[in-house]
């Protein structure tokens, strides 16, 4: 087995993000950067699945994706800051479609999951988003 698939499994077990957090400094930045793209897609791929049964809960995979996605590209530019600081650091180096794509993460996570202000129809609208962060970041780290 290998290392990413071994923390993968790890992470089936505890929050997939807190085993991505776990192994950063512990691997090679190009490694946490693929196992954190990995997650985000996994992420999309749960809101996807989830939708049907619950908007609200799709709406917090949504989120996580792009958390992951943003730590993904603060892990490639070796940008060390509080998650919360990283889209303005990053939307200087790539642009404006970083911060962007955290406003809406966490309009997802707020209106969307914690308050459930959000109807399905929006998610699905910021599903696309989400997606298009995630094709951005690939870009930008490839």
């Amino acid at each position: 087995m290998k290392l990413v698939e071994a923390i993968l499994e790890i992470g089936r077990e505890v929050a997939r993000e807190e085993a991505n957090d776990a192994v950063e400094g512990k691997l090679d930045a190009e490694e946490v950067v693929k196992i954190r793209l990995d997650t985000a897609d996994f992420y999309l791929e749960q809101a996807k699945v989830t939708m049907d049964h619950s908007h609200t809960l799709a709406s917090e995979m949504l989120f996580r994706a792009v958390v992951e996605g943003i730590k993904a590209l603060g892990d490639y530019f070796r940008i060390e800051r509080e998650l919360r600081e990283l889209p303005t650091y990053l939307s200087d180096i790539l642009g404006d479609w970083v911060e962007n794509a955290w406003e809406i993460g966490k309009r997802l996570h707020y209106d969307g999951y914690i308050f459930e202000f959000m109807q399905k129809d929006d998610v699905l609208s910021y599903m696309k988003f989400v997606e298009d962060f995630l094709k951005n970041c690939r870009l930008a780290v490839l």
